[in-house]
């Protein structure tokens, strides 16, 4: 058959993503005998006239079509991509009657309401390798799509689309022997325009942040690849595509005790020269995984440390306590490694104190850079959803496509002047929600300046400090004008 994969996804700022996800299901696509092509929109001035010339000199017998975010989960400042992703649709509609195939985070996330709003023939909620193979053998010998696990079918045409994360997801064999087909992308143009490459060492999370859809997207359970086979594909993109730094996409790389460590180990037998950056919690972060991970090529962190306050980092689900979020970052520190704090203010049960408790504790962590969102955006079946929703704090039908975010009743006066008054003192925040994390003419300037690895690795710079500082002056504390593609509850 010949199918044609869609990536929807136009963001590049703060940088554009390579859509490893989608490069996987390529990988396994053409793996299982099919023709595969590409039509990969981020870069593209022109997408929906050259989508429409592709389809038509392509001919597809199969659409697939990747989202892969809903919004950009910052308030007040929300960029929701919908109304692009249903022209991507409308386009693909007037071109050809292939079935279209939805998936992606993003859809994972709302699978019922993109499948109603969007209209698309099936969807596939979750990882998509097997799921999308399997569906394009069913669809090849006339059997119902809907009878492949995983596959989500057309829902009628009236009454409420039910919001849920709870499918029937087949358990995912991605990390066997597969690699991201990353030759029929660009790759180059986002390791230039991205500053970056991208590897997934596992899927999964074990832990339970209360606001958090990984583990309803990936499973409860790490799904790890080797450190050997990682290592293998991190030398040949080193080959093929020249030194280039790359981040690890897991949701938390240095979790399990010993995965990280065995790549890391692995990176310096074989004298690797990568550099590398990534996610990690405090969890079980010690000074020699540290210290290991600066040796084999780590340049910077981003610790989800969300809070430095006990109370709150209990509300919040995390698995540690605010000494163990200091310490992770000071053994960061002494390894020479660069640490963002990346944090959630305005949750429930928030108060001025716990707030001021977390800004205190930053301010002796002295980390290179925090990144911090106001506010906490509310996804379907999330433990924080469900116990807002339970306590009748928030209705069931406010949470969906349009942008719900929570922010605790008792501070949403206090919270914007305060944080934009510690970001101007410390020089070293980003406040995604309340003011533009970075210009795209900057981004592009600072990437054609050879600057690589993530942008808030400049903020270690006193001259950035100065620039920054600037951008937090603002008398005005309100929120923002009501805004009907986004809403607090």
């Amino acid at each position: 058959m010949r199918v044609l994969l869609v990536s929807a996804n136009r963001e590049r700022i703060p940088d554009p993503i390579f859509p490893l996800g989608l490069a996987y299901v390529a990988a396994a696509t053409r793996q299982a005998g099919h023709r595969v092509a590409v039509a990969d929109l981020c870069f593209d001035r022109h997408p929906l006239p050259n989508l429409k010339e592709q389809v038509r000199q392509y001919d597809p017998d199969v659409v697939g079509l990747s989202l892969r975010n809903v919004d950009n989960a910052a308030y007040p400042l929300t960029v929701e991509y919908l109304d692009g992703h249903r022209e991507v649709v409308d386009t693909l509609r007037a071109m050809t009657t292939a079935p279209i195939v939805l998936g992606g985070s993003g859809f994972s996330i709302l699978p019922d309401a993109y499948m109603r709003i969007l209209d698309g023939d099936w969807g596939i909620a979750g990882a998509a390798e097997s799921t999308f193979v399997a569906l394009l053998a069913a669809l090849d010998s006339g059997v119902d799509p809907a009878s492949v696990p995983g596959v989500t079918g057309r829902h009628p045409p009236a009454g409420p689309a039910p919001v849920y994360l709870h499918h029937d997801r087949p358990r995912s064999t991605w990390a066997t022997g597969l690699r991201p087909a990353r030759s029929l992308f660009d790759y180059p143009r986002y390791i230039r325009r991205g500053g970056m490459g991208n590897v997934q060492t596992k899927r999964g999370c074990v832990f339970k942040c209360s606001y958090c859809t990984y583990p309803l997207l990936e499973g409860t359970r790490f799904q790890a690849r080797q450190p050997e086979d990682v290592v293998d594909e991190i030398e040949a993109l080193m080959h093929d595509y020249g030194p280039h730094p790359l981040f690890f996409v897991d949701s938390i790389l240095n979790f399990p005790r010993g995965h990280v460590e065995a790549i890391c180990e692995a990176i310096l037998k074989r004298n690797l020269r990568v550099r590398w950056s990534c996610y990690a919690t405090p969890v079980k972060l010690d000074r020699r995984q540290a210290s290991l991970m600066a040796r084999a090529g780590c340049e910077g962190i981003e610790l989800g440390t969300d809070a430095v306050d006990d109370g709150q980092l209990q509300r919040l689900g995390k698995s540690f306590n605010a000494e163990v979020a200091e310490r992770a970052n000071r053994y960061c520190r002494e390894a020479g490694l660069k640490v963002c704090q990346t944090l959630i203010f305005g949750g429930p049960g928030e108060t001025e104190a716990s707030i001021r408790a977390t800004c205190a504790a930053l301010k002796r962590m002295q980390p290179t850079a925090v990144v911090a969102m106001t506010g906490v955006r509310l996804y379907p079946g999330t433990p924080m959803t469900n116990a807002l929703v339970k306590a009748g704090r928030i209705r069931e039908q406010d949470i969906g496509l349009v942008p719900a975010f929570y922010i605790e009743p008792g501070i949403a006066g206090f919270l914007p002047d305060y944080l934009r008054r510690q970001a101007r003192q410390a020089g070293n925040w980003v406040l995604p929600g309340l003011a533009t994390p970075i210009l795209p003419g900057s981004q592009r300037l600072l990437r054609g300046l050879g600057v690589s690895g993530p942008l808030w690795q400049l903020l270690q710079r006193p001259w950035m400090h100065r620039l920054n500082r600037t951008r937090f002056k603002r008398p005005n504390t309100s929120w923002g004008i009501p805004h009907p593609k986004r809403r607090i509850v």
